[in-house]
């Protein structure tokens, strides 16, 4: 009994180790970036390249995001690193958001899974989501609801030498660098915890009946439920393709794959690390909201 115990330990550390190489790439890079730009002050530069342009800028965001290589927890140090530079909240949200829903690989996967009507509208759901929580987040800005919500700000703002001209920039960007990473990871450890654990200790067979065509509520079910259901964009294709073989309508499994992709534990736990409850509510309101719609959208169409 022991020996199966200290199995699955060893079994949930390998995976979080596992996660942690997979995304340390990403994390050195992204928050590098981000702490590269604040040393030398191009941070106001680079936000003035987006400050009045929310018009062109969510839509290439939302783009961007869709067709981005980056998951839920891979995309949070590329924005990190925007957020850091000053770019205005809403493409981030629009990028954000778009991130975790759709990829390239995912796409094919999806495609060659599930078909090509169930792969392009996964592509369509992601860009109307994208779009809406980008536009809506420029507007909440606008009216000053979502002011001052970036909590890597923090770093910037608490200069405790008043960075002095003469300072070390290395030992300035070293700094700002490792603090990053520390306030992101440990997020991401978390994340990659709770992620391990569902994946070794919840079953996903008792859900598959309560996502019938017959059932009213399974769009939205499989939206909510996704949240603590989810796994990973790419290894949730070949999951959710055995569901429908087992009785999940399209609509269900097109909401849950949407909104788990980016309301999973673990995604919002990342979401967290970098913005306050404002913000953080109306990411979880497009991606769980959008999911539900296009699940019932999809479900009437197909």
């Amino acid at each position: 009994m022991n020996f199966i115990w200290y199995g699955d330990v060893v079994k949930i550390l390998l995976s979080i180790v596992e996660s942690l190489i997979s995304i340390l790439p990403f994390l050195m890079i992204g928050v590098g970036f981000g702490a590269l730009l604040e040393t030398f002050n191009w941070n106001s530069k680079f936000a003035r390249l987006f400050s009045g342009k929310n018009a062109i800028a969510i839509p290439i965001a939302s783009i961007a995001g869709t067709f981005s290589p980056l998951c839920s927890c891979g995309v949070i140090p590329g924005i990190a690193a925007l957020l850091i530079a000053g770019v205005p909240v809403a493409p981030v949200m629009a990028f954000w958001v778009s991130s975790p829903l759709m990829n390239p690989e995912a796409f094919l996967i999806t495609y060659g899974t599930l078909g090509g009507t169930f792969a392009f509208a996964r592509v369509i759901s992601t860009l109307v989501i994208a779009l809406g929580a980008g536009y809506s987040t420029a507007y909440f800005v606008k009216k000053g609801f979502l002011n001052n919500q970036i909590k890597v700000q923090s770093f910037s703002k608490n200069k405790e030498n008043c960075c002095l001209e003469d300072q070390n920039k290395v030992k300035e960007f070293t700094k700002r660098w490792f603090k990053l990473c520390l306030h992101i990871g440990k997020f991401l450890i978390i994340a990659f915890a709770i992620e391990a654990v569902m994946i070794e200790y919840v079953s996903m067979d008792w859900i598959v009946n309560l996502f019938g065509r017959e059932s009213a509520f399974g769009p939205l079910m499989a939206g909510v439920l996704g949240v603590p259901l989810y796994t990973s964009g790419i290894a949730a294709v070949p999951l959710i393709r055995g569901m429908v073989d087992l009785g999940m309508d399209h609509g269900s499994a097109l909401a849950f794959m949407i909104g788990g992709a980016a309301t999973s534990i673990p995604a919002m736990i990342a979401v967290i690390s970098l913005v306050k409850k404002r913000t953080f509510f109306v990411y979880l309101l497009f991606s769980m909201g959008g999911a539900i719609v296009f699940g019932y959208a999809f479900r009437i169409i197909n």
